[in-house]
């Protein structure tokens, strides 16, 4: 259902697994790379190579320790990874703008873009500020046909609900919403008591 020149917004609050979730959209089996989408993910958060090693485990489905541990299983995931890495372009976009954003798509022409985050393309975080980066990363989709992931966090409202809605988007309350042509909002299980492991729903 995603379709050229639609702004994808997807929130969560941290550590829930929003780097995971585009890593698994773009480098699973059958996701936008297998599919032969080319694919650019803008990290602006976490770090180039944190950010490749959840791409890797996600395309290989094999995870760093085991390939760290035994020289066959490296030699499987290099084997699996090389299948779709030739669709994968993953950019360190620590301070940069949303022009830089839009000087990369005139540059390698995607068919899919992750900006992760979104709002961190834009220096002022008013809800004008973070409403104005919206509309721009949606220009830029429909500009240069292609689909843009702008991921943001949930505000603290947002902390332990199952159900979060629009409203708990950090910083803004409708403007990236409107802009939204689809928009995503993940959360997890609250933790049980007296269980010291996440749960993984």
């Amino acid at each position: 259902g995603i379709s050229d020149g639609h702004l994808i917004v997807c929130g969560a609050r941290p550590n829930t697994g929003k780097t995971s979730f585009h890593a698994s959209l773009v480098a699973a089996p059958d996701g936008f790379a297998a599919q032969g989408a080319k694919c650019i993910v803008m990290c602006n958060e976490e770090s180039k190579s944190r950010v490749a090693t959840r791409y890797i485990t996600a395309g290989t489905g094999i995870t760093m320790d085991q390939i760290y541990a035994d020289p066959d299983t490296k030699a499987e995931a290099i084997a699996r990874w090389k299948n779709i890495r030739k669709n994968i372009g993953i950019l360190d976009a620590t301070g940069y703008s949303m022009q830089w954003v839009e000087s990369v798509c005139k540059t390698y022409k995607p068919d899919v873009i992750v900006m992760d985050i979104g709002d961190k393309f834009t220096s002022d975080q008013s809800h004008e500020g973070l409403k104005m980066c919206a509309i721009h990363a949606r220009q830029i989709a429909k500009e240069y046909d292609c689909a843009i992931f702008y991921m943001s966090q949930l505000s603290a409202e947002a902390e332990g609900r199952v159900n979060p809605n629009q409203s708990m988007m950090e910083g803004s309350k409708t403007g990236k919403a409107s802009e939204a042509d689809l928009m995503l909002l993940i959360a997890k299980n609250p933790p049980v008591e007296g269980v010291e492991d996440d749960g993984f729903t």
